[in-house]
């Protein structure tokens, strides 16, 4: 038979059994939740670069000159070798500088993100050693650029802002050259003019247009320290991986 004391002792020794239990069962219960909802880490998603608004072409020149232009040298105009329409124009061929262009009637805008395209073909029976566009402004300043073979004939003084813009086109096949306009700095200017310049030989020269700039390529991120290319990549032409 148990006493009084024996019982107490086995109901104190079963309450505290039963607490261990409650208690491991909380603990797994809290484990349990933990492993089975891992927190979610979210991001806001990547802000889009800004839009850059579309260039409409606008053509300047093209087959003859628009009404109410003022021509200035000898404008020729030649039928047989066309890249654009049905006509072509230039000037006589002579030695040393040369040139025809034209005041417009009413300015014109030439907006960002732009570039300025004329097409141009060089005889390849009697080969230019330069050729120049030059641009004037309605503010009367005048910018340009030039292309030149392996002889400089251009050698614009130190207060010019004319260009040298790359080697001269190949012969004998229409070649259209883009003047970017960010690069003359005359983005939002009024152009009031143009002038097509030789240096000796005989050029043609045909569709003159405004219109959207090529974008330029994108180059790779720069490496970081002990980064390399993975299998397979390279670095394109005009590409670093110095920052």
């Amino acid at each position: 038979m148990i006493s009084i004391r024996g019982f107490i002792q086995l109901f104190l020794g079963l309450g505290l059994i039963a607490s261990f239990i409650l208690f491991g069962n909380a603990v797994s219960a809290e484990e349990g939740t933990e492993t089975s909802s891992p927190a979610v880490e979210s991001s806001a998603p990547a802000a889009p670069p800004p839009a850059q608004h579309a260039v409409p072409e606008t053509v300047l020149l093209e087959d003859n000159l628009p009404s109410g232009w003022t021509p200035a040298g000898g404008w020729i105009w030649d039928s047989v070798q066309t890249s654009s329409g049905s006509k072509s124009h230039g000037h006589a061929p002579g030695a040393g500088l040369q040139q025809h262009g034209a005041s417009f009637s009413t300015p014109i805008s030439v907006p960002r993100n732009a570039e300025i395209v004329t097409s141009v073909w060089l005889d390849p029976s009697n080969p230019p050693k330069g050729i120049m566009i030059k641009l004037k402004l309605e503010n009367g300043e005048e910018t340009g650029v030039y292309w030149e073979g392996e002889e400089e004939v251009f050698n614009p003084g130190e207060e010019e802002e004319v260009w040298y813009y790359g080697l001269l086109p190949e012969y004998g096949a229409w070649t259209p050259l883009s003047i970017v306009a960010e690069d003359l700095g005359i983005e939002d200017a009024k152009l009031t003019g143009i002038t097509f310049v030789t240096h000796g030989g005989r050029v043609l020269w045909d569709k003159t247009a405004i219109r959207q700039a090529e974008p330029l390529p994108e180059l790779l991120p720069p490496l970081g320290e002990g980064e390399s290319l993975g299998e397979g990549e390279s670095l394109g032409e005009g590409e670093s991986s110095v920052p």
